[in-house]
């Protein structure tokens, strides 16, 4: 029994080989039409957390203000500014599920008191980039 194992082993340990993948001729141009589109549309559905929404004559200076406030308490979140007639926002992070913003959420609320989470599209390469 004993022997039986240790051939085992060493069988495995010899096999040095490579990795054959054999697909259908049209997977490769369907990866390609896939990398092509998420070039050309960025954007996913995701989540962020809202922190300003004004309007009025200083609504522009207040979203920036508290933009300029949060990266430096929170270098780490991006944070976007954004105009919809007739309110600026001020959004961050890019979550794709609503509890990954909820862990971010219950963080800034030590800061800010008003934040909520929002449904919203966000950068796919800015989510992946801080994943890593």
């Amino acid at each position: 029994m004993l022997l039986l194992m240790l051939l085992a082993l060493a069988g495995l340990k010899a096999q040095n080989g490579m990795v054959e993948v054999k697909a259908e001729p049209g997977v490769d141009s369907l990866i390609t039409l896939h990398v092509a589109h998420n070039q050309n549309y960025p954007y996913v559905q995701g989540y962020r957390i809202q922190l300003f929404k004004d309007s009025g004559n200083d609504a522009l200076n207040a979203a920036h203000k508290i933009m300029d406030e949060f990266n430096e308490m929170f270098p780490e979140i991006n944070a976007y500014l954004s105009f919809q007639e007739p309110y600026y926002r001020v959004r961050v992070g890019d979550f794709r599920t609503r509890l990954e913003a909820l862990g971010k959420l219950e963080e800034i609320k030590k800061k800010y008191r008003n934040v909520w989470i929002i449904k919203d599209k966000i950068n796919l390469s800015d989510y992946q980039n801080n994943q890593n």
